[in-house]
């Protein structure tokens, strides 16, 4: 009987060791894996949020033991100053309880009310993505810690799609192009780099930018002889009136602006067409993504410091197209285009 009870006392102790030991493998495991987080300045319904990410989980998926998490700011949707201020705070708690090795931080945002809080932090390195304006106001420029990869807007593709449609200006001169957007900052400074980029092969006017859906339509109206061609850049921030904060869905601007435009469209995002629009050159988030975590990924592995890492700006395009649309408006482009829109399931027919 004694030896039988002895037996069982030691199984029993053999087996709670083993437990504690899983336990304790499982905890240590858990405590030192690599840890990301993503910090997206927007939703998770935005095609460009949406992109982005795909180009992360495109590299980090190839490192499993990776611990990753993402956080959503919602600011396109929400882009009132309070609100911000209440987002930046909130992601910065979530950053400092998951206290992540890298810090993805996702458009101009994430890093004006979150990410520029961890310059120089002892633990967490960042890297930015999807950033319109420059390094200097965050104090990246000066920090030990920070690489990414700007977003700039593929001006000279762009340039080229014109030049391919055959569009002329009523005197037979090269296209005469205008630039439309609403206020948000990311489109000022989007119209920064555009106002600065030398155009050779189209006559550049100038840009308009609105803050409501009211100014949107007067604007497009008024643009017959003012220019031959529109590149629109973001619409998302159009409120109903002036005195309103009704934000005006992406798909009704873009309907209306298809249907009352006296003149053609071509979007500076991919996700005009998807709006609804006829064509878009766009920056690549899947490049944004990919480049971001592979960044992230050598920070890691390599144990490179960041300021080690050139900073990169946006080397691919996405051409985007709805060709019963460009039809209507009389718009050709080599075939080159339509396989190329094809190939990244961007043809809406």
């Amino acid at each position: 009987m004694s030896k039988a009870i002895t037996r069982n006392t030691i199984e029993r102790a053999l087996i709670g060791l083993f437990i504690l030991c899983t336990l304790g493998v499982f905890l240590w495991t858990n405590l030192t894996r690599p840890r990301v987080m993503v910090l997206q300045s927007y939703d998770t319904e935005y095609v460009w949020t949406r992109d982005v990410n795909t180009g992360v989980r495109r590299v980090l998926d190839t490192h499993s033991f990776y611990s990753a998490r993402w956080h959503y700011m919602d600011l396109k949707r929400h882009p009132w100053k309070e609100y911000k201020e209440t987002a930046g705070t909130q992601a910065r708690r979530a950053i400092d309880e998951f206290q992540p090795d890298v810090l993805i931080a996702v458009d101009d945002d994430a890093q004006k009310y979150a990410a520029r809080f961890y310059v120089d932090h002892p633990k967490t390195r960042i890297v930015f993505a999807g950033l319109n304006g420059d390094m200097e106001p965050y104090g990246y420029d000066k920090a030990g810690n920070v690489t990414g990869i700007f977003e700039r807007k593929q001006l000279a593709a762009l340039e080229r799609a014109i030049a391919d449609t055959g569009i002329k200006a009523t005197d037979g001169k090269a296209p005469r192009v205008v630039v439309v957007g609403d206020r948000s900052e990311s489109v000022k400074q989007d119209v920064e780099h555009i106002d600065e980029y030398k155009w050779s092969s189209v006559r550049y006017v100038g840009a308009h930018l609105v803050g409501s859906y009211d100014e949107w339509q007067k604007m497009i109206g008024g643009l017959k002889g003012e220019a031959d061609i529109v590149i629109t850049t973001n619409y998302r921030r159009l409120t109903r009136t002036a005195d309103s904060r009704e934000l005006v869905s992406p798909a009704e601007v873009v309907k209306w602006t298809e249907e009352h435009s006296p003149i053609p469209l071509i979007g500076t995002n991919g996700f005009y067409v998807e709006d609804g629009g006829t064509i878009a050159i766009g920056t690549s988030g899947y490049e944004q993504g990919e480049v971001a975590a592979k960044m992230a990924v050598r920070i890691i592995e390599d144990q490179v410091a960041p300021k080690s890492i050139p900073v990169l700006a946006t080397g691919q395009f996405v051409v985007y197209m709805r060709p019963a649309q460009m039809q209507k408006r009389g718009l050709k482009l080599p075939p080159l285009y339509e396989a190329f829109a094809r190939a990244t399931n961007n043809y809406f027919e």
